[in-house]
């Protein structure tokens, strides 16, 4: 009997586990990549699209991301990158913001080398997006341009088209105004709309290179083009084609809502503002309730060029997931990505791979205006020191609140802007 038992035993236990259930092994948990990032309200719908996307191809890593307004972001990554543990990945805007923060940016040399990105995008896009000091640090994921947006039943009541030079630009103004609409909605409380006539004014009267020469201290501020500028500008502050005190009024709720009601009749700002009139509250149809034209031409002379900002993605240099955040870098630096990231938007994805027919009708009116430009510059405050930039905003709002003094104002800017310049001849 104790020899069977003992016989029996292994049996047994050989038996159990046979028939005990597998166990499926165990799925080991995948490392997060975090982005902390202001895209604002269409980029930010694209964006769970591709983290879905990128997750599920993914076996190691899953994006996480945070989002911030455009003003504690601002401040937020200023101070975080420098910190011990940062996110893994910034959004940012490309420019002269990403240029002060290169210091503490992990370079993406190798990674843009790997995939051939100098073959995926433009090449001016990649020198000013993403090419400091000689090397690479921002992926583009997002291209904005600056555009009049009009309520097109204001101009069919008044028999209006829209212009194309500056002489028909003038005539739509002085109609409107004629008959009690305020021709221009400008709401420049935050400052930074403002910037966008001075870049549009300057863009249209003088060379590109001259703006360069001008946002990089070669050129003052009080030189006799750019107060042809101011003068140009002011000149239509003088004949009432502006809303009263521009710098108290807001853009988003403020000139936008003057388009949208018909007190007003254009607005000029980035091609974000799509949004503001599709949303629920607005439900206008483009074509239909409202439209788009690119700001005119003032001298044929001078060569065309589309105005508008980047943005995109950073690595910090003391990031503790680099493996995973280039994983997801190199996932977005894909045409199917760059379409989906851009693909609920007024922004072009940087990607030269997308065609024009995989846009909405938005997004191919700012694509047709780029491909009529010789160069894509930045808005005023990415294309110049921040510091200097702060002083041109300042100078901007000064100007709208008075805007016979502008020689005054030219002439401090340009020593302010000078002495800058001087002690930082980096820059």
């Amino acid at each position: 009997m104790k020899f069977f038992l003992l016989y029996l035993l292994p049996v047994l236990a050989l038996t159990a586990c046979q028939r005990a259930p597998e166990t499926a092994p165990a799925t080991l948990p995948k490392t997060a990549v975090t982005l902390l990032h202001y895209f604002p309200g269409q980029i930010s719908r694209g964006l769970p699209d591709v983290t879905r996307s990128f997750d599920a191809q993914s076996t190691q890593f899953e994006l996480k991301s945070v989002l911030l307004d455009h003003d504690a972001f601002k401040t937020a990554i200023q101070d975080s990158v420098k910190g011990e543990q940062p996110p893994d990945l910034y959004s940012n805007w490309a420019g002269a913001r990403t240029a002060v923060l290169v210091p503490d940016l992990e370079p993406l040399d190798d990674l843009w080398q790997e995939e051939g990105l100098d073959g995926r995008f433009p090449p001016e896009l990649v020198r000013q997006a993403s090419d400091y000091h000689g090397h690479k640090y921002m992926l583009p994921v997002a291209q904005y341009g600056v555009t009049f947006f009009y309520n097109k039943a204001v101009f069919t009541q008044h028999h209006l088209t829209p212009p194309r030079t500056w002489d028909e630009f003038l005539a739509v103004c002085a109609t409107l105004k004629a008959n009690g609409v305020t021709p221009i909605a400008l709401g420049a409380k935050d400052r930074w709309p403002a910037q966008f006539w001075f870049d549009m004014l300057l863009l249209r009267t003088t060379p590109y290179a001259f703006r360069q020469q001008l946002m990089q201290g070669q050129v003052r501020y009080d030189d006799p083009q750019v107060k042809a500028v101011f003068a140009l500008w002011a000149s239509l502050i003088d004949k009432g084609y502006f809303n009263p005190n521009p710098q108290e009024l807001g853009w988003y709720r403020g000139a936008n809502e003057m388009v949208f009601k018909g007190s007003a009749a254009m607005t000029l700002m980035g091609s974000w503002n799509f949004d503001y009139f599709s949303n629920d509250a607005h439900q206008w149809v483009l074509g239909q309730d409202y439209d788009v034209f690119a700001f005119p031409q003032i001298r044929g002379d001078v060569p065309r060029v589309a105005l508008g900002s980047v943005d995109g993605l950073v690595l910090p240099k003391k990031a503790i997931n680099k493996e995973g955040a280039k994983e997801v870098l190199r996932y977005l630096a894909g045409q199917a990505q760059q379409q989906a990231f851009t693909r609920h938007s007024g922004a072009l994805a940087p990607s030269s791979q997308v065609p024009r027919s995989a846009y909405n009708a938005a997004q191919q009116r700012l694509f047709d205006d780029f491909g009529r430009s010789v160069h894509f510059a930045f808005a005023y405050d990415l294309s110049t020191p921040h510091t200097v930039a702060e002083l041109g905003l300042h100078a901007f709002a000064e100007f709208l609140a008075l805007p016979k003094a502008y020689p005054n104002i030219l002439n401090r800017l340009a020593r302010e802007a000078a002495a800058y310049f001087q002690a930082n001849p980096a820059h």
